[in-house]
């Protein structure tokens, strides 16, 4: 009766501790996705890019812009914004079922239209898991004030 009272109690730890297990590797794969992101974009992999942004994905730039997918990946496609290098911090990551928000501050290291600038901005990014996973379908951005 001993063990088995054991084994129960062994049971009830780990069934206990899975969602820990679960949320724990879903955070894993968002943020080797959130990299996997920038660093398609660093070398130029299109269509990497491409499968990890859903086809609804939208972007409000902090400039007040907003563009789809398409218009996106035509700015880095055509070199009208080319990311150099690209550092996250601070970053969180709520779930809710399929969908996931992503928040955190990025510097950035680009070129836009032939000027370089790094960028200092909060980001808010929506993916939600689809039958061939996780996908970003929404990007918001804020600047911040630049770092002196």
């Amino acid at each position: 009766m001993n063990s088995f009272v054991r084994m129960l109690a062994l049971g009830a730890i780990l069934f206990g501790a899975y969602p820990n297990f679960a949320i724990s590797g879903t955070e894993d794969d968002l943020n080797r996705l959130e990299e996997q992101r920038y660093a398609a974009a660093i070398v130029g992999d299109w269509p990497a890019l491409d499968a990890i942004l859903a086809d609804e994905f939208y972007y409000n730039q902090a400039s007040g812009n907003h563009v789809p997918k398409a218009t996106y990946l035509e700015y880095l496609k055509t070199g009208a914004v080319k990311v150099k290098k690209a550092v996250r911090k601070d970053t969180q990551i709520k779930l809710y079922g399929d969908m996931a928000v992503v928040t955190g501050i990025t510097d950035v290291d680009v070129t836009l239209k032939g000027e370089d600038k790094i960028l200092h901005s909060r980001y808010l990014h929506v993916w939600a898991k689809k039958g061939q996973g996780w996908q970003l379908v929404a990007r918001q951005a804020t600047y911040l004030p630049e770092k002196k």
